[in-house]
C-alpha cells in the first residue's frame, strides 16, 4: 500500500494471525449535485457470508448471494434539510424486511446536523425500521456534509470568492473535532 506520508508511520496493518474470512460487508456512499441545485446522497450496503446457510424464507443462501442488500437515497437542500428519502431492500434474511422501507420517507423535513442520530432513529428506527438501513444513515450524513460544503468551497474557489477569512471560520467551526483541527492549547 502506498502512502502520501513521509514513511515515518506504518502504511499497513500488522500481519494478522492465520484466519479465514467469514463475513464481508461493503458500504458505498456517493454524493451528487443535481441540476436543480439540490444534492442526492446515495448509499448501498451488501453483506455476504463465505459459506452457505439455510434460510426459512430464501432456501439455501450461498456465498454469491447477499444476506443483506439495501439502497437508500436522500435529497437535501443547501440547509441540509431532507427534501425526500427512499429505500429499497433487494435482499434480507426475512420476508418482512422490505416493509421497513415504508417509514424511510419519514426522514423528509429533518435537518442533518446536531441531534441527527436521535431524530433519525425516532423517524425510521426501532420496530418499524431496519437496523442495516439506520446504520447507513451515519455515513450518509457524513457524505452529505462532504458533498454540500465541498461543492460550496469548490464554487467559491473557482470564482475567487474563497478568502483566508472563510478558511479561518471553517477551521474555527471544526476546532478539536479531530487531530487535524486540534487546538494545541487543549488538553
Amino acid at each position: 500500500m502506498t502512502s502520501i506520508y513521509d514513511g515515518k508511520r506504518p502504511t499497513a496493518l500488522s500481519a494478522p494471525v492465520a484466519r479465514e474470512k467469514r463475513h464481508q460487508r461493503k458500504i458505498t456512499v456517493n454524493g451528487f449535485l443535481r441540476t436543480d441545485g439540490l444534492y442526492d446522497i446515495e448509499a448501498e450496503l451488501t453483506d455476504h457470508k463465505t459459506y452457505s446457510f439455510p434460510s426459512d424464507f430464501r432456501g439455501m443462501v450461498t456465498p454469491d448471494q447477499p444476506v443483506h442488500h439495501m439502497h437508500v437515497r436522500i435529497t437535501i437542500n443547501n440547509d441540509m434539510v431532507i427534501q425526500s428519502a427512499e429505500a429499497v431492500t433487494l435482499a434480507g434474511p426475512y420476508e418482512i424486511c422490505p416493509v421497513a422501507n415504508d417509514v424511510f420517507a419519514d426522514l423528509a423535513g429533518l435537518q442533518i446536523g446536531p441531534g441527527w442520530r436521535r431524530r433519525m432513529m425516532a423517524a425510521i428506527g426501532g420496530r418499524h425500521g431496519c437496523t442495516h438501513i439506520t446504520e447507513l444513515m451515519g455515513p450518509v450524513a457524513t457524505i452529505a456534509f462532504q458533498t454540500r460544503y465541498g461543492e460550496e468551497a469548490r464554487q467559491r474557489r473557482e470564482t475567487g470568492q474563497l478568502s483566508d477569512k472563510d478558511t479561518q471560520r471553517a477551521n474555527a467551526a471544526l476546532r478539536n473535532s479531530c487531530v487535524g483541527y486540534a487546538d494545541d492549547t487543549a488538553p
